[in-house]
Formats: C-alpha cells, sequence, structure tokens
C-alpha cells in the first residue's frame, strides 16, 4: 500500500568537530541521554525540551611524558641509578558535547578547564514548538 504524499526526510544528525587546535584529532563516543542529577535541570533552555539532553565523550592521542623510575638501589657511597620510562600513549576522553535532541543546538567543551571551542545554534524550524493558533508569546 502507497500513501500519497511527500517521504519523510532522514534526520542528520549535527556534526561533530573532528579536530581541536590544541589537542588535536578528536574521536567521538555515541550520543547517550545525560545523567540525571537532582542538581542540574534536564531541559534545554531555548526550546524547553524537557530532557533529558544527549551527551557525547571525545577521546585524544595521549603521550604521556618521561618518568624516572629507579633501575638501582642505592647501596652504601654510592647513589640511585635513574633511567626515563616512556609509557605508552592510549586515547585519553578529553572533551565533551552536549545537544538538544528536540533543537540540535549544541556545545562542546575541552574538558580541561571546561572550555567551549565550538557551538551550533539551534535549527530555527525546531526550535520553537508549534501552538495552535501559530502565535509564539
Amino acid at each position: 500500500m502507497v500513501i500519497s504524499g511527500e517521504p519523510e526526510s532522514a534526520r542528520v544528525l549535527p556534526a561533530l568537530p573532528d579536530h581541536d587546535q590544541e589537542a588535536g584529532e578528536i574521536r567521538w563516543d555515541r550520543w547517550e541521554p545525560a545523567i540525571a542529577a537532582s542538581h542540574i535541570d534536564p531541559r534545554c533552555p531555548t526550546c524547553a525540551f524537557d530532557g533529558p539532553l544527549s551527551t557525547a565523550f571525545g577521546k585524544t592521542w595521549y603521550t604521556p611524558e618521561p618518568t624516572p623510575v629507579r633501575v638501582k638501589r642505592s647501596s652504601p657511597g654510592q647513589p640511585s641509578q635513574w633511567a626515563h620510562a616512556q609509557h605508552q600513549p592510549y586515547w585519553c576522553k578529553t572533551h565533551y558535547a552536549v545537544r538538544c535532541p528536540q533543537c540540535d543546538e549544541m556545545t562542546v567543551y575541552r574538558r580541561r578547564g571546561w572550555v567551549e571551542i565550538y557551538y551550533r545554534p539551534p535549527t530555527t524550524e525546531r526550535a520553537v514548538p508549534q501552538t495552535d493558533d501559530n502565535v509564539l508569546f
């Protein structure tokens, strides 16, 4: 059975930034519902969506600084011997993104200092909920 009318358009989520000037390449986890916390308002401040908002963590490649390790203990009259050990690099959670599922307003933060590095304004046609008489206020 074919229903006449226009086909429903596929929804495209806004793209997350794939690079940070200070941290380099960013790899993002999937969008997940935000954790409910009693001291945080779960509503979107723009469109008043009841929540929860969606969140995602971003990871960057981190190479730790070499650290000193003792290779030989001291003995009477002899100091300890030290060397620098290089630990293996790994993907480290360094970024955090928050998005409203209703209007797609999105903000991305660098977790060190919670610096905002990216903002995507809301999709205007979805930011304001429909009303019966098309009067906004």
